[in-house]
């Protein structure tokens, strides 16, 4: 593989990774730090890109194409809906009372990030909430593909934060979902996860 090839792999892994943010210019001079080669080697790459639709030129600067963002969300999203809903399932038959306590205390985290403004303390009690889902399901394979999916999600969700305007509405859901678990309604804390995944996607797709 040349160099050039090496280089347009490792551009179009991130794109695809969802790791360049979709919501700025392309820093080409960060690529070259990130991957290697040069500036032109980049340049090139970019430009194989796009002929792919993964990104596109506005104004002399590169941008990842919004298409191609929707597109990758939306396999995401089709994927993360159906697994987690069958996550929830298995969490609501096999969650313990000492993972319940916890559940319930990242929802209190909710409460106070809420009050406090803090959108990225905000994600981060999100992602503990869903681990702690992820690991209530009794399944390491089932939570290892979601932790992954919900990484790509994680990195979309961050480059949207200073446009997040009130998420109150999708904290709210976490209690729903808390509630069927308690109860060990498999059927209800399926249909709760999708609704809020569902919810999610639409709001991060308004922000990009």
């Amino acid at each position: 593989m040349g160099r050039v090839d090496q280089v347009y792999q490792a551009i179009r892994q991130k794109v695809l990774d969802l790791e360049l943010d979709p919501t700025q210019p392309i820093d080409e001079r960060f690529l070259v730090r990130e991957v290697g080669g040069s500036l032109t080697l980049v340049q090139q790459a970019l430009d194989r890109l796009s002929q792919e639709g993964l990104v596109i030129k506005r104004r002399r600067r590169w941008h990842v194409a919004r298409a191609a963002t929707a597109s990758i969300m939306r396999e995401i999203f089709e994927v993360r809906t159906t697994l987690e809903a069958m996550c929830a399932r298995l969490a609501a038959e096999r969650i313990t009372s000492e993972q319940i306590d916890r559940m319930e205390q990242v929802h209190r985290d909710f409460e106070r990030v809420l009050r406090e403004g803090d959108n990225q303390a905000l994600l981060a009690v999100d992602r503990k909430f869903h681990q702690l889902l992820y690991e209530a399901s009794g399944n390491r394979y089932l939570a290892r593909a979601l932790d992954e999916m919900y990484t790509h999600i994680y990195r979309l969700s961050y480059f949207a934060l200073d446009r997040m305007v009130s998420v109150r509405g999708n904290v709210e859901e976490h209690l729903d979902i808390l509630e069927a678990l308690k109860e060990g309604d498999g059927r209800s804390a399926e249909r709760h996860i999708q609704h809020h995944i569902t919810h999610f996607q639409r709001l991060v797709e308004s922000l990009l």
